[in-house]
This record gives C-alpha cells, structure tokens and sequence, in this order.
C-alpha cells in the first residue's frame, strides 16, 4: 500500500514537473515570437487594416461567389460598391463639412479662449485639493521648448514626415493586400488545412470559426453601430440648433468604435461647443441628445445588430482599453477588445482540452449549443450583456 502511494505521488509530481516545463517552454517560444514581431513591427498596421477590410468584405463576396461570380469579380464589384457609396456620401456631405470647418475655423480663438478661462477656474478651485489642476500657463510651460536648436527642429519635422508618409503607405497597402488575400482566400485555407495534422484538424477548425465570429462580429458591428450612432447624434444636434452638428455627429459616431469610453469622448466636444457658442440651456439638450442616442443604442441597436456570443467582463475590457491605449494609441484602442476575445478564447479552449482534459466532442458540442441560443442580432460581438445594458 506504502509503494502504491509513492508511486501516485511520484506520478503527480512528474506530471507537475512536465507541465512547469511545458508552460516554461511556452512562455520562452512567445517570447521569441513576440520579439521578432516587434523586428518586423512595420508590417502589421496594413496588415491589421487589410484583416479589416477582409472581415468587412469577405461576406459580400463569398455571396457572390455562391452565385458563380468569380472571387476575383466579387472582390472588384465589392470594392468599387464601396468607392461609390464613399464618392456619393462625400459629395453629399462634403459642402456642409466644410462651410462647419470654415465657421469652427473662425470660432477656434473664442472656444480656445473659453476652454482657457475654464481651466483656470478650474485651477483657482482646487488650490487646496489634495490633486491641484493646473493653470494654463502652466501646462504650456510643461510642453513648450524654446531651446531646440536648429538642428532638434529638423529632426522633428522629419519625424513628422515619416509618420505622414507612413500612415500614407498604410492606407495604400492596406485594400491592396486585402484584395489579394480576399481573392486568395479558398486556396489560403486549403494551405492551412495542409499544415494542420489530420488529427487536429476538427480542433482547428473549431478554435478557428469562434475566432472568425469574434472578429467578424465585433468589426463589422462596431462598424455598423459606429454609423448608426453617427446619424442620430448628427441629425438631434441639428434639431436642437448646435453649430458645427455634423462635425461633432462624425467625430461622435468614429468614436464609438472604441467601447466604453468612446461615446465620452464624443460628447465632449459637443458640450463645449454648445456651452462656447449658445448657452446653459443649449448645452442641456446637447447633453440629453448625446445621453439619449447612447441609451438607444445600448438598448435597442447594439442588440439588434449584435447577438453577443463571446463575453468579456467589464474589468477586462476597461484593463485592455488601458494596456492597447498606452502601446497603441487609438490604434492599440481598437485592437484591444478584440485582442483580449482572442486570448481568451484560445486561453479557454487550451485549459478545457489540455488541463481538464475535456474530450474535443464535448467542447464542439457545448461551442454549438453558445451559438444557437435563442437571440437576435444581424452580427456576434464580443461584448458582454452587461457592457451594453444598464445594471
């Protein structure tokens, strides 16, 4: 009986001992990828930005190609739909956008100059606060620099001009890539299938499509609500006479891209104006406008759109807002909801098979009953119930 016991507990501890290496191991090849990653971290922006366009797109032309269209036709029909639609809504917008920029142009000393004084106020009031705000002034001698040598200032412009000239390449490269790889597409997956083992591939494909619902849904949602909530805030700001609404209505609904906090942000530039340009009472309608259009959309659109099939807490959103906000900018902002679906589909899908040992039947099997409980929703996001519904 001794000797049995010892052998179980020497069982689990070379057990233990293959998993620590395991995750050691691990934990070393991510490394590795990430390191390298970051050597050719040039190529992901267009990338990321084609992946986009593929997620957008790809339904559209797998449509068509259903209906004997070629891939290639589809992709070409699919993107020239696309450059019509944008050539029409500039036209139509266009004059209005710049007879607002033309008019914001000529209110910027006055705004500028509001929003100053509010500050220090702002400052004057919390002289005695434990967290002093500080003065104008202040924060202009935070950030100004008269000592840059001449020197200093043409390094900094041609920084400037190589992230012009960057951004440039990525919104070119970008729909090039997706074009091809949208053409491509059938003959990638059957490249990938290749490289997959035969006793894997079921495993593949099941990570695999909840990681094309997760992608798909959130983009091609958060697009898609982005537009709606644009609308709304443009034409309420135009009822209640703010200047500038369809400015502030665009900057509202490109915003709203990024969960959370981004209808904050949209909503700010709304008060202001309406508190700089019109008055107390202006900027009350201004904020139940911006208040409303957000609770319709929390309410009735997000779920009509989006059928919510892969959850994040709160605290995990808010956390990789936090993290692709400080790596990325606005940029690691988008990425970072989807980013954080992704790990946690494939953190999930890795310790149900491999830690608890479920049988890949079992997991498949509960992956379909998620996706065919009852709700309705045009896309999948990945937003949790309760990111989008009041408590």
């Amino acid at each position: 009986m001794h000797g049995r016991t010892l052998g179980r507990v020497n069982d689990q501890i070379r057990t233990a001992g293959q998993w620590a290496w395991a995750m050691v191991g691990l934990t070393v090849l991510v490394l590795i990828l990430a390191f390298v990653a970051w050597l050719v971290r040039s190529i992901w922006p267009p990338l990321v930005l084609a992946g986009a366009i593929i997620y957008v797109l790809n339904p559209v032309v797998t449509t068509l190609q259903r209906h004997h269209i070629p891939r290639v036709l589809g992709a070409a029909l699919a993107y020239t739909s696309v450059l019509a639609l944008a050539v029409v809504g500039g036209l139509l917008i266009t004059p209005i956008v710049v007879d607002q920029a033309d008019g914001l142009a000529d209110e910027w000393p006055s705004l500028r100059a509001d929003v100053e004084g509010w500050i220090d106020d702002l400052a004057a009031e919390t002289t005695d606060w434990v967290v002093e705000t500080p003065t104008v002034e202040e924060i202009r001698a935070e950030f100004a620099d008269d000592n840059n040598s001449l020197g200093e200032t043409l390094d900094r412009l041609r920084n400037v001009g190589g992230k012009v000239i960057h951004g440039a390449l990525i919104v070119i490269l970008g729909p090039i890539l997706a074009f091809y790889l949208l053409v491509d597409l059938p003959r990638l997956r059957l490249v990938a299938d290749s490289l997959v083992p035969p006793a894997r591939r079921d495993e593949a494909y099941l990570v695999a499509g909840r990681l094309n619902r997760a992608l798909g849904g959130f983009l091609r949602g958060q697009l898609l609500v982005a537009l709606i909530v644009g609308v709304m805030v443009s034409t309420g700001l135009a009822v209640v006479g703010l200047e500038f609404w369809l400015i502030v209505g665009m900057i509202a609904g490109f915003s709203n891209v990024v969960p959370l906090i981004g209808p904050w942000v949209g909503g700010v530039p709304a008060v202001v104006i309406a508190l700089s340009t019109g008055d107390e009472r202006q900027a009350f309608w201004v904020v139940l406008v911006m208040v409303g259009a957000q609770q319709i959309d929390n309410h009735f659109i997000s779920p009509l759109v989006m059928q919510r099939t892969v959850k994040l807490h709160p605290a995990v959103v808010i956390l990789a807002l936090l993290v692709g906000g400080s790596v990325g900018g606005f940029f690691g902002l988008f990425l970072a909801v989807p980013a954080a679906a992704v790990l946690k589909i494939l953190a999930g899908h890795l310790w149900r098979t491999y830690v608890l040992n479920e049988p890949i039947e079992e997991v498949a099997a509960r992956t379909a009953a998620d996706d065919a409980h009852p709700g309705s929703g045009v896309v999948s996001d990945v937003l949790a119930p309760e990111l989008l519904e009041a408590p």
